[in-house]
């Protein structure tokens, strides 16, 4: 996403969080922002395409918070602690923008519904990941019931942060939940009760998008491996160079939520001739189910 595009996105959250979304008008947010109302069609469909692209940016830019931090590699009590700040913060600078869509009707179609759906599933990726991190295999036969009621500790406190205005610790908070996390899970280890919800219940679509985000994570690890096998090739500079990037376009492609398998086919076509690294392109095509080219 480009500045200017951010600069509108930014600028409209704010008029909507001051006044709110059907008080603000188009040209409000453009001439705040510097352009024509024109110009503002050369980004934007529509105002309900505004608010939609302006929720996936938020959601983006918490995500990609969240992911900052994880990279860092602390102790993972104290990363998921570390992100539950993150969010905090986030939400309580975001607080009026939030509100808004609460005290009004807005209509945004079927696409809101997918945006909050996969809103719901990242959630579930987000807290999946911290408990296996903090517990290990030990809570796999319960993790549905931790996720659930980890989920809603959290839902809980941001409410009332959101919707109540209540002010926090704001920096103890992620430290605190942590450690009713413990409780949970030690309470729920010692009772040795069936799960309420077994993992195997888990809805399909959540499913399957584990399963894309494994392939995914496959596709990156084997793409790596070619990268550093061609850096070992016994052959000319020039070449080398254009190996490296013909990965890079391979990386975009598959990345891509409707992969075109014919493109990839034809790309990885410029690796089957070089001996090191047939098994990895082997591997590719098998996660990807094509067949290689001679």
């Amino acid at each position: 996403m480009n500045e200017k595009k951010m600069e509108l996105i930014e600028t409209g959250m704010k008029l909507f969080s001051l006044k709110g979304y059907h008080k603000t008008s188009i040209q409000e947010i453009a001439s705040e922002s510097g352009i024509s109302k024109g110009a503002f069609y050369l980004y934007f469909e529509s105002k309900e395409d505004f608010i939609l692209t302006a929720l996936k940016y938020s959601h983006s830019q918490i995500t990609k918070k969240i992911a900052d931090t994880s990279g860092k590699n602390y102790p993972a009590r104290e990363n998921l602690a570390k992100q539950i700040n993150l969010v905090t913060n986030y939400l309580y600078k975001h607080r009026d923008f939030i509100i808004m869509h609460f005290r009004e009707d807005i209509s945004i179609g079927d696409h809101a519904v997918k945006l909050f759906q996969q809103m719901k599933i990242d959630t579930y990726h987000w807290l999946k990941e911290n408990i296996q991190s903090i517990y290990g295999t030990k809570v796999d036969h319960y993790l549905f019931d931790i996720i659930i009621q980890l989920e809603g500790l959290l839902n809980g406190y941001f409410q009332w942060i959101v919707i109540e205005q209540v002010e926090i610790e704001r920096e103890r908070i992620g430290q605190y939940i942590v450690q009713r996390l413990d409780d949970i899970v030690q309470g729920i280890l010692l009772e040795k009760e069936n799960p309420l919800i077994p993992i195997t219940n888990l809805p399909t679509h959540y499913q399957s998008i584990i399963n894309e985000k494994k392939i995914e994570e496959d596709l990156r690890n084997i793409l790596g491996t070619i990268k550093n096998k061609i850096s070992s090739i016994d052959t000319e500079k020039e070449e080398r160079e254009r190996l490296y990037k013909v990965v890079d376009i391979v990386s975009q492609k598959v990345m891509k939520k409707e992969r075109q398998n014919i493109m990839i086919q034809g790309l990885l076509a410029h690796f089957t001739s070089i001996p090191e690294l047939k098994k990895e392109c082997k591997k590719v095509a098998d996660l990807l189910q094509i067949k290689l080219l001679d």
